[in-house]
Parts: structure tokens; sequence; C-alpha cells
């Protein structure tokens, strides 16, 4: 009996042993699944700096570049997305943002080409900036979905903007006229646009309905407004593929000699009308100043690693 006892008592003793291995053993293998559901953003390694909400810069920029912004912001200070826009104000003109660096009412900021204006303005105030590329972006042109146009050449979108051409039917369309959006002179699509297209002086005066004053606005008018079908217009392709979902099921992209704009005709530079976007601070900045600390880590990989997360096309 006593014998019996002994044996049963040993065999309970392995059932929970090898119980115990087995529950460990599930633990162990459920941990790295749980850890890596969401990848956290690489920390900023900026040396001894600490970035603190008092010491932060403050950043301004181009529409599509907040995105970035927001994620930076939200890196350095370990804080969420949402609380990252009391350190951000992406708002106003592409030129605008540039004066107020120039002005001293940013510290740095994360924009798209600066045009004449804000290149004239830094001229008359004595200020130089220093400005990185960090990523690449694309000027694309749209029309509502339901115009049957799908691609456009580079010489019918200088005709077209030009005043030479205008009837649909002569893209293969319907026979309808067609109505060219323009930017207003300070944003940075239309510093863009006059870059890469190059009309210069034989850029058409556009009634003043046909200036359109913010991006939204330009895609609400190619999407949604009187006689959209007939419009056409133009944007950077990260606000419109990444930001403004919506209204990118409502509109179209062109293909431009056909060729259509992703990330990867971006990148190669198949796409043709490509251009880079900027990380800006002024270059009397010291190099211990914060803003030159976070303008060193967003054109640093670190930084590009992020922005690459944010799906922009980075630059090597």
């Amino acid at each position: 009996m006593k014998k019996k006892l002994v044996l049963t008592l040993i065999f309970i003793g392995l059932f929970c042993f090898v119980l115990g291995a087995c529950n460990n053993q599930d633990q162990t293998s459920q941990t790295p699944s749980e850890s890596s559901s969401e990848s956290a953003p690489p920390p900023v390694d900026v040396g001894n700096f600490e970035f603190t909400p008092e010491n932060f810069p403050h950043m301004g920029g181009s529409l599509a570049a907040q995105p970035l912004g927001e994620a930076v912001v939200a890196t350095a200070l370990g804080i969420s997305r949402s609380e990252a826009d009391g350190y951000i104000t992406f708002e106003g003109s592409t030129t605008s943002n540039y004066n107020a660096l120039v002005d001293g009412n940013f510290d740095i900021l994360l924009a798209y080409e600066p045009s004449g204006d804000a290149l004239s303005y830094a001229q008359n105030a004595n200020f130089e900036w220093e400005k990185t590329a960090i990523g690449r972006d694309a000027l694309v042109f749209i029309v509502n979905k339901d115009n049957p146009v799908d691609n456009i050449t580079e010489d019918q979108i200088r005709g077209i903007y030009s005043g030479q051409i205008t009837n649909w039917s002569e893209l293969g369309g319907s026979d309808s006229d067609i109505i060219p959006y323009q930017r207003n002179t300070d944003s940075g699509s239309q510093t863009l646009f006059d870059k890469l297209v190059g009309l210069d002086d034989n850029l058409m005066v556009p009634p003043s309905e046909q200036v359109v004053g913010s991006m939204i606005g330009l895609l609400e008018v190619t999407a949604d407004y009187d006689n959209s079908a007939y419009a056409l217009g133009y944007t950077v392709y990260y606000y419109l593929s990444n930001m403004e979902q919506d209204k990118l099921a409502k509109t179209k992209i062109l293909t431009v000699d056909g060729v259509a704009c992703s990330n990867e005709t971006i990148a190669s530079g198949e796409y043709p009308y490509v251009n880079d976007f900027y990380a800006v601070i002024s270059k009397d900045l010291p190099d211990d100043a914060p803003a030159r600390v976070l303008y060193n880590w967003i054109c640093s990989d670190q930084g590009k690693e992020l922005a690459a997360k944010e799906n922009y096309v980075t630059v090597s």
C-alpha cells in the first residue's frame, strides 16, 4: 500500500512539473508576437540633448508635410500624435510659412519649394536659411472621376494653361470646354507648377473664380463643384493620396505621357513632375540650439526612416 502511494505521488509530481514547463513555454512564445504587433518609432538619438515641452522648437510648414511633423514631435517628446498639434502650425501658404521663419515666428520648417516672393522676403531681411532635402513629392493633374480622359501630355498641359487648348475633345474627351483651375500665387502647389511646367509669362491670366486659395478647395472644385466633370486642376501627390482619401475617390490622377504617378515613379524620376521638399532653419543657429539639433536628426537616417514610415518618398 505504501509502495503504491509513493508511486502515485511521484507520478503527480512529474505531471505538475511537465504542465508547468508547458505553461512557461506558452507564455514565452506569446510575448514576442504581442510586442511586435506594432513597431514603435525609432528613439531620437541626439546624444546628451533632451527635448522637453519647454525647449521644443516651434515647427511650421507646408500642409502636405503635416503628418511628418506630427510624427517628429510625437517621437521626440514621447507623446501621442494628437498631442503634437500644440507644437506645430501647418497652416497658411508655403510662402507665408517661409516668411514666418524669417520673422522668427517659426524655429524650423518642413516645407516644399520656396517661391520667388519668399526668396525676396528673406533677401530683403538679410536672412539666410539652411535647407536640406528630406523627401520627394510630385505635382499631379487631376480631373473628376467621370471625365473619360485618363492621360495628358506635357505639351497638352502647357497648351491648356497658356490658353491654346480649350476643349476636352482635343485630348480625346467630350466636346466640352476645359475649366483649368490654378492656385494662388503664394501656394506651394503654384510654386511647383511654375518651376516644373515652366510657362513663365505664357501662363494665362485666369478668371478670378478659377483661382483656388486652398489645397482642399482645389480638390473640391474637381470632385464636387458645378461643372466639375470639365475641371482640370493640380495638387501634390502625397496630399491627395495620403491625406484626402474621400476626395481621391471622387477624382482621377491623370497619367502624364503615359506614366502614372506613384511612390515608385517619383523615386525613380520616371514621372516628369518631381521635386524635393525640405527641412529648413536659420543658417545662423548654433550647434546646440534645439532647432538645429532637431534639424540634424530629421536629416539623419533615423529621420528618413520615420518619413518612410509615414509613406513619404525619401532621398538618399
